[in-house]
C-alpha cells in the first residue's frame, strides 16, 4: 500500500482513560505537495478513519456511537458496512498545498484500560484519492485518571504575526488552573465539569520579533499541590504555497485569466500587476483581464504598455514578506482591414476598420474624408503601427476597398482598389495579381463553404499591409 497523499493529526494527542472527550482530526495537503482534486459524490474519493475499539490496552474507544461534524462540502459519518468513519466530499473539491480540513468528533468514549509500558492506541486511516490507495496511522497516548495531571495544546499551534489562537487543557484532580505568563499577569480558571474538566483561553505571542512563546498550564489542588504542562506556539513568516493561472504562454489581449492561490501565516495580502491594476486583500480565485487593464490604466500613454505581463502576490506577516508571480505574454493585435466599404463608380466612401480582437481600443484615428485618414495602432509592448487610407497619401501601401458579391452557384466576385503598391497577392490558393489589376481589379472564386480571403499588399516603400474579408456562403 502506498504512502498517503494527505497528512493526518488528532487533537489532543494525549487522553485520560475512562473519560468522554471531543477530538479533532486535522487533514492537510502538505505544504510541499501538489493541488489535490478530491473527487466528490457517492463514488468519489474517500478517507476511512478507524478508531481501535474495545476494552484492551491498545484500544482507544469503547464504542463508535459518537458523531462528527465536517467542514462545508464534506461529510463524516459512521459507515454502514464497517467499523470506521467515512469522509467524502459532496462535489469535487480542490485542496491547495497547505490547506486543511477539520473534522470534530464529539463525546468520544475513551476506554478504561492502560498499560504504562505500551500506552499508545493507534488510529488507522485508509485514503482512496484518485488511483492512489494510502495508509496512515496516528498514535494517541492514554494516561491514568487517578493522579493529579493536566494536558494542554494550542489550536492552531503555528500562527501568523499577532494572531490569536486558543489554548486548550484537560485536567484530573484539581480545583483551579493557572496559565502563565501573560504580560498582564497569570490567569486563573476554576476547574468545572466532570473529568477531564476541559478548559480554554485565548493566547498569542506578545512580541513582534520572537518566533516562539511557551505557556505553562498548572492544575492545583486545594492544598496547593500542582501538576503542569507546557505548550509552545510559533509565529511563522508568511508562506505562499500556490499561485497559479489557468493559462500560460501567450494570450490575446481580450482574454482573461483566473488566478488562484493559497498562503499560510499571512496578515495582509495584495496583488498588483504591471498593467497598473491592484487588488488589496483579494479572495481566491480572481479573474483578471490584462488587455482591458492596460487600456484603462495606460490611457493617454499607450506607447508604454508592456506586453510581458505579471501579477505579483505579496503577503505580509512575521519577519518577512512573501512574494510570488504569475507571468503571461500578450499577443499582438492584428489589423483585419482599414478600408472604404462603399464603391460607386470611382468614388469610395464609408471608412471602416477592424482589429483582431475587435474590442481593442488602443488606437487613434485622424480623419480627413476620402483625402487622408491615419489610423495609429498601439500594440502591447510599445510598438506603434500607422496605417493610411485616402488619396492624400502617395507613399504608404493601401487596400482602399475589398469586397465581394455572389454570382450564384458558388461563384463569388472579389474586387479591390489599392494605392501605392508594388505587388499584391490573394490567398488562399495563392494568386499573384497581375500588375495591370493591382490598382483596380477583381477575381472570381468558387467555394462551397465560407472562406476568409486576404490581400497581402507590398508598397512601393517596402512596407506590407493586409486586408481580409470573410466570404460567407
Amino acid at each position: 500500500m502506498a504512502n498517503p497523499i494527505l497528512s493526518y493529526a488528532f487533537q489532543p494527542t494525549m487522553v485520560f482513560i475512562t473519560t468522554t472527550i471531543n477530538m479533532k482530526l486535522v487533514i492537510q495537503n502538505p505544504v510541499g505537495g501538489s493541488v489535490v482534486n478530491f473527487a466528490g459524490g457517492p463514488k468519489g474519493d474517500e478517507i476511512q478513519i478507524t478508531f481501535p475499539m474495545g476494552t484492551g490496552n491498545t484500544d482507544l474507544v469503547t464504542n463508535l456511537n459518537f458523531q462528527a461534524t465536517s467542514p462545508s462540502g464534506f461529510s463524516c459519518a459512521k459507515s454502514n458496512t464497517g467499523n470506521y468513519f467515512s469522509i467524502k466530499a459532496n462535489v469535487t473539491t480542490k485542496l491547495q498545498p497547505g490547506q486543511t480540513l477539520e473534522f470534530n468528533f464529539t463525546s468520544v468514549p475513551i476506554n478504561s484500560s492502560l498499560d504504562l509500558t505500551t500506552p499508545t492506541a493507534t488510529i488507522t486511516i485508509l485514503e482512496y484519492i484518485g488511483v492512489n490507495t494510502g495508509n496512515a496511522t496516528v498514535g494517541v497516548t492514554k494516561q491514568t485518571n487517578t493522579e493529579l495531571a493536566i494536558i494542554s495544546w494550542a489550536d492552531p499551534s503555528t500562527i501568523a504575526l499577532s494572531q490569536i489562537t486558543t489554548l486548550y487543557w484537560q485536567s484530573i484532580g484539581g480545583t483551579k488552573v493557572v496559565v502563565s505568563p501573560f504580560p498582564g499577569g497569570d490567569k486563573t480558571f476554576p476547574v468545572t465539569g466532570a473529568p477531564p474538566s476541559p478548559g480554554k483561553c485565548l493566547i498569542n505571542i506578545p512580541s513582534t520579533t520572537a518566533p516562539q512563546y511557551t505557556y505553562t498550564v498548572k492544575v492545583f489542588t486545594s492544598d496547593q499541590k500542582f501538576a503542569k504542562d507546557d505548550t509552545t506556539i510559533t509565529q511563522n513568516p508568511p508562506l505562499i504555497t500556490a499561485f497559479t493561472s489557468d493559462k500560460s504562454g501567450a494570450i490575446k489581449v481580450d482574454a482573461s485569466l483566473v488566478l488562484e492561490w493559497f498562503f499560510l501565516w499571512g496578515t495582509t495580502s495584495a496583488i498588483y500587476s504591471n498593467t497598473g491594476a491592484q487588488w488589496n486583500g483579494p479572495a481566491s480565485p480572481l479573474t483578471v483581464s490584462p488587455g482591458t487593464e492596460l487600456l484603462q490604466n495606460f490611457k493617454g500613454n499607450y506607447g508604454n504598455m508592456p506586453s510581458d505581463i505579471f501579477y505579483q502576490l505579496s503577503v505580509n506577516g512575521f519577519s518577512a514578506m512573501a512574494d510570488a508571480k504569475v507571468q503571461i505574454k500578450l499577443l499582438p493585435v492584428n489589423l483585419i482591414y482599414f478600408k472604404f466599404t462603399q464603391k460607386t463608380g470611382d468614388t469610395l466612401s464609408g471608412m471602416k476598420w477592424l482589429f483582431d480582437p475587435s474590442t481593442w481600443k488602443g488606437y487613434e484615428l485622424n480623419t480627413g474624408g476620402t483625402n487622408l485618414n491615419i489610423l495609429t495602432l498601439y500594440q502591447p509592448g510599445g510598438k506603434t503601427e500607422t496605417y493610411y487610407l485616402g488619396s492624400g497619401d502617395t507613399v504608404h501601401p493601401q487596400v482602399q476597398y475589398f469586397d465581394f458579391v455572389s454570382q450564384g452557384n458558388g461563384a463569388y466576385l472579389l474586387s479591390w482598389v489599392t494605392a501605392n503598391l508594388d505587388s499584391l497577392v490573394l490567398t488562399p490558393d495563392t494568386y499573384n495579381v497581375p500588375a495591370a489589376d493591382i490598382v483596380n481589379g477583381s477575381k472570381v472564386v468558387n467555394i462551397t463553404s465560407s472562406t476568409i480571403y486576404t490581400l497581402t499588399a507590398k508598397g512601393v516603400n517596402g512596407d506590407t499591409i493586409k486586408s481580409s474579408i470573410n466570404v460567407t456562403v
